[in-house]
């Protein structure tokens, strides 16, 4: 059986037992829609690059400690978002300089820089579809923590209830209740923001 047709857990197990191989497929597997989530959580490209590398290290080094009770993807979304919260958290203490109130000479290594917004229009988008879907993001990043994070999990991610209440640490009745403030939170957030933008 090729790696890419092993499940997540068979390719923990071999890790396990040093085949690194495996591991290198969990990433490949897991990337893109780690970092997509981290982005679309910290609204940051590069942050949610460097959190998403951390994460993999973090199961890296956890490899011995790993059990299959849990979903993988769950264990995984579970580190990564434990990360942005502490990446929240260290902005808080530590808020970024914005580039023209810097003195000559400064230290910069506060300056928080955003990649280009992944949802910038190809040329052959629709343009009014591409610019419905820009003003989304900005009233999703415009959304609380709380709400923003398990919008993120449940509508841009596709996580199902029981997974993102693993990776929440809650029950589903109470996920599914928070994903309905969200939603409702949401509308009327986006509705404020761009009267008449979804007719």
């Amino acid at each position: 059986m090729s790696a890419d047709e092993r499940s997540d857990h068979d390719l923990m197990n071999a890790c396990a037992r040093g085949e690194m191989g495996s591991f290198a497929e969990l990433v490949r597997r897991h990337k893109d829609p780690i970092t997509n989530y981290l982005y679309r959580y910290t609204g940051d490209y590069r942050t949610a690059e460097d959190l998403a590398q951390e994460a993999f290290l973090r199961v890296f080094r956890k490899i011995p400690e790993y059990n299959a009770l849990a979903k993988f993807s769950t264990w995984l979304y579970t580190i990564a978002t434990n990360l942005a919260k502490d990446e929240f958290k260290r902005r808080a203490r530590h808020p970024a300089v914005p580039l023209e109130a810097q003195r000559p000479g400064a230290d910069t290594s506060q300056i928080v820089t955003a990649a280009p917004p992944a949802n910038v229009p190809r040329p052959d988008e629709d343009s009014a579809r591409a610019e419905l879907r820009v003003l989304v993001h900005e009233s999703l990043d415009a959304l609380d923590p709380e709400a923003k994070e398990i919008l993120v999990l449940r509508e841009v991610q596709g996580l199902a209830y029981d997974e993102i209440a693993g990776i929440l640490g809650v029950p589903v009745g109470t996920v599914k209740s928070r994903i309905n403030r969200a939603r409702l939170a949401f509308k009327d957030l986006f509705q404020q923001r761009h009267p008449g933008a979804a007719s």
